[in-house]
């Protein structure tokens, strides 16, 4: 399969930067993927869910970490965002799950338009029929950036990214250019979605054993430090003549009022 990099993405990116970012987003779902299997198998339970909660987060995750020490991006997290974004060149990368099977990708639609994906969006070409949107919550005039994104430059590109995947493996991943059709998040792609090249391997170990656990002669018991001595002291010579008796407590002290008392 041919994995050159599109026209459209050496114009947002740069045509040396486009093949790096088309690298590091396949390493980053890779990475993702291994992650979230590593917990599943971790588990050891009848349902997926261990490797959902650990994928979910882990796409925004892998990707802001692949962007970390890249000259020129920006990895930022918007007031109230649950997840991280990377900004580079004229793009805005967002990778979502569209499918747990091998499905078309051109059927993709986004797992739900909230908040978020409202303000994504306004970085997105406009849709082929705006009419859907007029005088609703999901038309542009209607929608309030935060302040972090609204900073980014005017010339700022959504570029999307899906996948599919499951608990046994990542199927279809995918970058491109597309438009919010409607609040069931229909998706009209602008530029072909091109697929993603894969590395063979993750940068990321699975947990494969336990580590080794501590034995108990390495755990100090509650008895097992050093004794106190207690101090002792010798009764002055002159009170042993008179035959005082060694004070063990000191004596009560008497109240001089009462709260019974009139005064």
């Amino acid at each position: 399969m041919n994995y050159a990099e599109p026209a459209w993405a050496a114009d947002l990116f740069g045509a040396e930067q486009a093949v790096l970012v088309q690298k590091r987003l396949g390493q980053a779902l890779v990475d993702m993927q291994e992650n979230a299997r590593a917990a599943q198998d971790q588990g050891d339970v009848d349902t997926n869910h261990p490797y959902g909660w650990t994928r979910w987060p882990g796409s925004y995750t892998q990707v802001a970490r692949q962007f970390e020490d890249v000259e020129g991006a920006t990895v930022f997290k918007p007031d109230g965002f649950p997840f991280k974004l990377v900004h580079l060149g004229c793009g805005l990368l967002y990778p979502f799950r569209f499918s747990t099977e091998d499905t078309p990708v051109r059927s993709a639609k986004l797992p739900s338009v909230g908040p978020f994906i409202r303000e994504l969006f306004t970085f997105a070409p406009e849709p082929p029929q705006p009419t859907l949107f007029e005088g609703t919550e999901y038309g542009p005039e209607a929608i309030e950036v935060r302040p972090r994104l609204a900073s980014l430059p005017a010339d700022t590109q959504l570029v999307l990214v899906p996948y599919a995947c499951n608990p046994h493996g990542l199927l279809k991943p995918y970058w491109g250019v597309a438009a919010l059709v409607d609040d069931e998040g229909t998706l009209e792609w602008v530029t072909p979605p091109e697929p993603l090249p894969l590395p063979a391997t993750s940068t990321r170990r699975r947990l494969s054993a336990v580590p080794p656990q501590a034995s108990e002669v390495q755990h100090a018991s509650f008895d097992s430090g050093e004794q106190p001595v207690p101090q002792l002291f010798a009764r002055p010579e002159a009170e042993e003549k008179r035959e005082v008796p060694p004070m063990t407590e000191p004596d009560p002290i008497k109240p001089l009022a009462h709260e019974d008392d009139d005064n």
